[in-house]
């Protein structure tokens, strides 16, 4: 039945079309946040390391979109955790804009 294989290739090409538009927005949303990360570390920046190690970054897996940001040094861990959390900047950041990636995500997937 021709006309249900164009349909097909239809429905198809639009999901292909909103993959790469949800991949181009998450990452927009990394460099944002680590932008974000970068300029509002709550840490003493004495070296410069940490700060330049923050990183945002996007990848498809499977049927998986992955949005992060993170950190490059060996001590990250401790300025996100240490301190009961006063100098993290990685869930403060996901957390300033997560809605906001949401609500554009909704927005590509309704055309």
């Amino acid at each position: 039945m021709p006309g249900a294989d164009q349909v097909n290739r239809n429905l198809m090409a639009l999901a292909d079309r909103q993959k790469a538009a949800l991949l181009a927005l998450s990452e927009q949303y990394a460099a944002r946040m680590e932008a974000y990360a970068k300029a509002n570390k709550r840490w003493q920046d004495r070296t410069g390391n940490a700060r330049q190690g923050l990183f945002g970054y996007s990848i498809m897996r499977d049927q998986s979109l992955i949005t992060r940001v993170a950190h490059t040094v060996d001590y990250g861990v401790y300025l996100e955790l240490a301190n009961q959390g006063r100098f993290a900047i990685l869930l403060p950041t996901v957390r300033r804009f997560v809605a906001d990636y949401l609500e554009d995500a909704k927005r590509v997937m309704s055309g």
